[in-house]
């Protein structure tokens, strides 16, 4: 259950490696939103893997525990508010705009987040960003769009 209208809050693109920074607006291609780029394509890219969620809710409490944590410090290209991505599941769709994208896994945090991942909250937490596989593509999307199941 959304805890209030969902949005995508953030959109987030980096030339490689973290954080990933805020734009205002992208096109989201089969490969991911444009312009942004991983330092190991062959772990972090892929038809299965184009975008990475995390939510301003969940940097929240990672913050309340005493990190210095801001939305897109964890590689994520989307950072949305109003959906527990704890409640989400492989093979869940959630529309942003035109752009319509599937759950497909969690993404194991990797070597460039040990400084957070040794804690155990953070690392709880972590197992919530998602991968997902875009359905619906080549759209122009802009942040604070709505986001729908």
């Amino acid at each position: 259950m959304p805890l209030e209208m969902p949005i995508l809050a953030q959109l987030n693109i980096s030339p490689g490696g973290m954080p990933k920074l805020p734009i205002p607006t992208a096109r989201i291609t089969f490969a991911g939103v444009q312009g942004d780029r991983q330092k190991n394509r062959k772990d972090h890219s892929g038809p299965d893997r184009a975008i990475c969620l995390f939510s301003k809710e969940l940097y929240a409490e990672l913050r309340a525990e005493g990190f210095d944590i801001h939305p897109g410090d964890l590689g994520e290209n989307f950072t949305t508010r109003g959906i527990d991505l704890r409640d989400l599941a492989s093979g869940d769709r959630l529309r942003v705009g035109e752009c319509l994208i599937e759950i497909t896994k969690v993404r194991e945090p990797c070597r460039q987040l040990k400084r957070w991942h040794a804690d155990p909250v953070v690392d709880r937490l972590l197992y919530c960003r998602w991968e997902v596989v875009l359905r619906a593509w080549n759209h122009i999307i802009n942040a604070l769009r709505y986001c729908e199941f």
